[in-house]
Formats: C-alpha cells, structure tokens, sequence
C-alpha cells in the first residue's frame, strides 16, 4: 500500500508538471503570436514608409525641374516667361502619366505657378 501511495504521488508530481510545461507552451506560443501581429504589423508600416519615401523624392525632383528651368530661363534683363513657361510645358510632357513619377505633374504645376507669380491652387 505505501508503495502504490508513493507511485500515486509520483505520478499526480509528473502531471502537476506536464500540466505547467503545457501552460507555459501556452503561454510562448501566445506571446509568439503577439510578435508576429506586431512584426506584420511594422512591415506593413515600413512598406507605407518606402512609397511616402518614393513619392517624396519625386515631389524633390519636380522641384529641382522646375529650379532648373527658371534658372535656364533667367536673361540679363530677368525672368523670360515665355521661355520658362514652354521649358515646364516641355518638361510636363516627358513625366509619365502613371507611376511613381506621374507625382510630379501637380507638384511642377504649383511651383511653375509660384515662380510666375499666379496662385499655385488655382485651377487650370
């Protein structure tokens, strides 16, 4: 009888073990869930990041255009704008209309109004 006791107490110990060994897989693969919600979470924000990052460039290019079309355009007697304003239709027409560059068009548009003085938002 003291051994049965013994072997019973043995073996309620080993499930008393199992049981926290489950309990603690439980717990790891819960918490590995979680990292990998917070891991697709911040590779979906850094693909957000890398297309902000791209346009942003762009809009930095259109920009450079159009600072470089201005100073192409500057004469001895100042601003000629009908010079200017064939270079930014010229310009315009060599961005591509779908793309990561098609962000350029209204960017060049508001600064080539900006430089000629009209209002940037306005409509065509």
């Amino acid at each position: 009888m003291r051994d049965a006791s013994a072997q019973e107490l043995m073996i309620l110990s080993a499930l008393q073990e199992c049981r926290l060994q489950l309990e603690a897989a439980r717990q790891d693969e819960a918490s590995r869930a979680a990292v990998r919600l917070e891991l697709d979470a911040a590779l979906q924000r850094e693909a957000v990041l890398k297309a902000e990052i791209v346009e942003e460039r762009e809009r930095t290019e259109a920009v450079r255009t159009v600072l470089l079309a201005l100073k192409a355009s500057i004469g001895r007697f100042g601003l000629r704008r009908r010079l200017f304003k064939s270079r930014i239709a010229r310009l315009g027409r060599e961005i591509p209309d779908a793309g990561p560059q098609s962000v350029r068009h209204p960017v060049l548009l508001a600064e080539a109004r900006r430089v000629l003085g009209q209002d940037p938002t306005a409509a065509g």
